[in-house]
């Protein structure tokens, strides 16, 4: 009995160190792989409409967004900023916009007040469509 709770415990902590490894190595990424990003305080406070993008690098739907943004912000970065901030580095800013999924959208509004929030994949026309719904555009 005492050699089978030995291997359960080997098992176990092999097992953790894995989980710390590969939630480490997912975690890289930062906003400067995205194309026209600006840092979300920086953004809301420049006088211009924000598009947030919360995700991670790692994630798949995020990884799908990141080519719909960076098309909207070349056809409307004159007009608007992207903001992309990776929620499993910047921890403290998913918990104060209270980020639960990935990836999210927050709409803000030239004053830096939150007008509109997506959750998931997002085609570009139905997010042009918001943003001239919301006269953001």
């Amino acid at each position: 009995m005492t050699r089978t709770k030995a291997g359960i415990s080997l098992v176990l902590l092999v097992c953790l160190m894995a989980s710390l490894v590969l939630s480490v190595a997912c975690s890289r990424g930062d906003s400067s792989e995205w194309v026209g990003a600006t840092p979300l305080e920086e953004a809301l406070s420049n006088g211009k409409p924000t598009v947030a993008e919360f995700g991670a690098a790692t994630c798949i739907p995020c990884k799908r967004m990141k080519p719909v943004l960076e098309e909207l912000i070349a056809e409307h970065g004159d007009k608007l900023n992207l903001s992309f901030t990776d929620v499993r580095i910047h921890t403290s800013i998913a918990a104060k916009y209270k980020i639960v999924y990935m990836p999210t959208q927050v709409f803000f509004d030239s004053g830096g007040q939150e007008v509109f929030r997506h959750v998931g994949f997002w085609p570009k026309e139905d997010i042009l469509t918001r943003l001239e719904e919301l006269g953001l555009l």
